[in-house]
């Protein structure tokens, strides 16, 4: 008799492992895809799954023998040991299989878990609803209820959760305590689904165990919204700090080239007292004459806008454009940006002219490769308009464009830069692309003297 139950429950086991070890795979599966791998890790993950398949039907059919000839609270404890020992082995599947922290990979297994218990009780309570009873291996229901689980569940918990999330975003959690805290939770929502099954078993009605579920989805959900919480306010944490350092960095840069330009400034000057002195003394180095020559077309690259800061920030970037084969035209009236400080100035135009200068350099054709500015007052408004050709596509994100660059948190910001300097001063700044052709509008209302 004990050796027909022991085979039974073993049957049982390898069903659940087999089942529940797949939910958990896909579930946790969809994290995985902006996680960075490492080294084979195709064959990482495949003995990764063979490890939990291997743990769950052990534990699973330890859990269910001793269901059966222990009492209920030791059984209890058994199956709780269960959830834990196979979310431990999550976790370390995960930092085997990726180049993350623990703290990540317990963000990505308990998330995980989560979606896939929601998905368990979508299955629970249709077996509810359709025999009256819970889970049933033995039925012929028991595969499409399942896969009907997980069909509703695990393409809405991508769509909500899994798919807004930045790739570094998950890369950098360092909120232990709520994590921890997080994972007791998600502790207490498996205890309550073991319990709601103890107590269908015991004979409580169907629909006094339906409500019970529906407090079950609850809270499941309400681990799932304060995990994802937790994960967005950190990178919006991030986001900011990036944008401080961003603020810092353009101030330098702005002293830097103002100071680069007065020196130019100073060379050009001495330049033309060599030249005076070599037409008093009738004659002239030839050397000098050519330097002279090439100081002269530095001279013709600078614009006199009405603006030192922007003189200073359009001489700059038309020498990178010269350099990188870009024609850089400028119409600018630099007296309606005086209200403006010099950095925010450079925030503004700058990182302009910098995400144009990144988009026209993969444009092959020559004659394309060109960046228009224009400046000016209109009305008591500052309009600005930076237009730029471009080859591919534009993706918008919240009404700014996509970075392409390699790392999202740093060059992509400066749209959001953009954006914030000119709602600082009470304006807007609008991206846009028609056919090939990129547009950036800036439109801020000139303070009243």
């Amino acid at each position: 008799m004990s050796a027909t139950i022991i085979a039974v429950m073993t049957r049982a086991a390898l069903v659940l492992a087999v089942t529940i070890s797949a939910q958990l795979a896909i579930a946790v599966g969809m994290f995985t895809t902006i996680l960075p791998p490492r080294g084979h890790v195709v064959a990482r993950a495949v003995a990764s799954y063979a490890a939990l398949a291997l743990v769950s039907f052990t534990l699973y059919r330890n859990s269910l023998i001793v269901s059966v000839f222990s009492p209920r609270l030791v059984s209890f404890l058994a199956e709780a040991l269960d959830f834990v020992a196979m979310l431990a082995v999550i976790v370390a599947a995960l930092a085997f299989c990726f180049e993350v922290s623990i703290w990540t990979a317990l963000f990505c297994a308990t998330a995980g878990y989560i979606i896939q218990n929601l998905a368990s009780c979508v299955t629970y309570s249709s077996f509810l609803l359709a025999e009256g009873t819970g889970t049933n291996m033995a039925s012929p229901l028991f595969l499409p209820l399942n896969l009907l689980g997980m069909a509703v569940v695990y393409p809405v918990c991508y769509w909500l959760f899994v798919r807004p999330i930045h790739k570094n975003g998950l890369v950098e959690i360092e909120n232990k305590k709520i994590l921890l805290v997080l994972a007791l939770v998600v502790l207490i929502a498996i205890v309550f689904d073991m319990e709601n099954k103890y107590l269908l078993n015991a004979g409580i009605p169907v629909p006094f165990v339906m409500v019970l579920r529906a407090v079950h989805d609850v809270i499941c959900v309400f681990s799932l919204v304060l995990e994802f919480e937790m994960l967005y306010s950190r990178q919006l944490e991030s986001d900011v700090a990036t944008l401080e350092r961003m603020d810092a960095d353009q101030e330098a840069h702005y002293t830097l080239m103002r100071e680069s330009v007065e020196a130019v400034n100073a060379r050009m000057e001495a330049m033309r007292q060599h030249v005076r002195a070599a037409a008093r003394e009738g004659g002239a180095d030839t050397a000098k004459l050519k330097e002279l020559a090439s100081e002269t077309r530095m001279s013709e690259l600078r614009l006199r806008t009405g603006n030192d800061a922007l003189d200073a920030l359009l001489f700059v970037k038309g020498l990178v454009c010269e350099r990188e084969g870009v024609t850089l035209s400028c119409i600018a009236d630099g007296s309606a940006l005086a209200f403006m400080d010099p950095v925010d100035i450079y925030s503004l135009v700058g990182n302009a002219l910098d995400n144009s200068l990144d988009a026209v350099r993969k444009v092959a054709d020559p004659e394309k490769r060109a960046i228009g500015l224009v400046a000016r007052r209109m009305g008591g408004m500052l309009t600005l308009n930076v237009t730029n050709y471009f080859d591919g596509a534009v993706t918008m994100v919240d009404g700014l464009p996509k970075t392409t660059a390699a790392d999202p948190t740093g060059h992509g910001l400066g749209s959001r830069s953009m954006r914030d300097v000119a709602e600082k001063y009470g304006g807007t700044v609008t991206f846009s692309s028609d056919g090939d052709v990129f547009h950036v509008n800036a439109l801020i209302p000139i303070p009243e003297e």
